[in-house]
């Protein structure tokens, strides 16, 4: 006969030998230390730089070229797709493959729509924001 042993449901669940609270704490830190120390690291940043004023000030000067550098991948990006869009759709339509080239077409076509469009978005978020003042 079997002797069955009785247990509690916290024993049962987390089994026999209870983890110490010490070693908890050194699995979570293990676990989600590189989180914890990104996080500090920013706050000290943010509280030594004198908070988000000089991180807006500077925002600007980062926003004027890196709106230069995107208008610039834009119109390469615009010819690539361009380009590949149509060699793709040229090559399915040789192949017979009538389905496959209305679906590339269609595909290229709506990359090159949001592609444009990104820039209009991207204007009329920073128009809905540039209202709200940091406290």
């Amino acid at each position: 006969m079997k002797k069955v042993e009785k247990m509690s449901v916290r024993e049962f669940l987390n089994g026999k030998d209870q983890e110490t609270f010490q070693t908890k704490v050194t699995r979570h830190f293990k676990k989600y230390g590189t989180l914890y120390k990104i996080a500090g690291s920013t706050v000290v940043v943010f509280l030594a730089g004198g908070g988000f004023d000089y991180a807006l000030a500077a925002s600007s000067a980062i926003d004027t070229k890196a709106n230069l550098i995107y208008y610039k991948l834009m119109d390469v990006g615009k010819w690539i797709i361009i380009f590949k869009g149509s060699i793709d759709t040229i090559k399915a339509v040789g192949n017979g493959d009538f389905d496959s080239a209305k679906k590339s077409f269609f595909s290229y076509l709506l990359i090159y729509i949001l592609l444009l469009a990104l820039p209009y978005g991207f204007e009329e978020i920073d128009k809905m924001f540039s209202n709200v003042k940091m406290a």
